[in-house]
């Protein structure tokens, strides 16, 4: 998993193997069991976490359903990007799906690093930018694909989750009822 991240860190910025090291070395490793939760709803959002394993959902609570928001799994930094940033109480929670293990950095820490490394910035942005992208894209499709059509390009993109998350849940976060989902998962006849 750190090795990965490291990789993947030093494909974004130019950075030697000590000030990569001055990153990783202040981050802790950390396990979620499956249920738990990383964020829940009224907290402030104080740390962000590099998944080497695991699943973990992004909610919001409606009419009293869950309403999944977002999915973050293997090789992808979990975080709830509006709390952490601005230090206001979180209206979101993030739980996990299955047993999930992190590299988790602290919003405390992130600022030392950043202060003591100004390079690790663009590592930031890079990352901030493509949970943007993900998100504009998913809200995109949401209010201008059909439901068959947003079930399709989940399958595409996400073909490992299909068996890893409830099918309720995936039919919440394509904006359709779990019915809806059976009849386009059932083979035509």
């Amino acid at each position: 998993m750190m090795q990965r991240l490291i990789d993947e860190i030093k494909s974004i910025v130019d950075v030697s193997d000590t000030e990569v090291a001055a990153f990783t070395d202040s981050m802790e490793t950390v396990i979620v069991p499956k249920g738990d939760y990383f964020l829940k709803e009224g907290q402030v959002s104080r740390r962000m976490g590099y998944i080497g394993r695991g699943l973990m959902m992004h909610y919001q609570i409606h009419d009293g359903n869950e309403c999944p928001t977002g999915f973050t799994k293997e090789y992808e930094w979990v975080a709830y990007l509006k709390s952490f940033t601005t230090g206001s109480p979180s209206d979101t929670s993030i739980r996990a799906l299955e047993d999930t293990e992190l590299l988790v950095l602290t919003s405390e820490t992130m600022a030392r690093v950043f202060e003591l490394q100004p390079k690790f910035m663009a590592v930031r942005s890079f990352y901030t930018e493509q949970f943007l992208v993900r998100t504009v894209e998913y809200l995109s499709d949401l209010a201008n694909m059909k439901a068959r059509d947003r079930y399709h390009k989940f399958v595409e993109q996400n073909p490992d989750l299909l068996n890893r998350i409830p099918q309720y849940l995936i039919a919440a976060y394509l904006g359709m009822k779990p019915q809806s989902l059976s009849r386009l998962r059932s083979p035509k006849r």
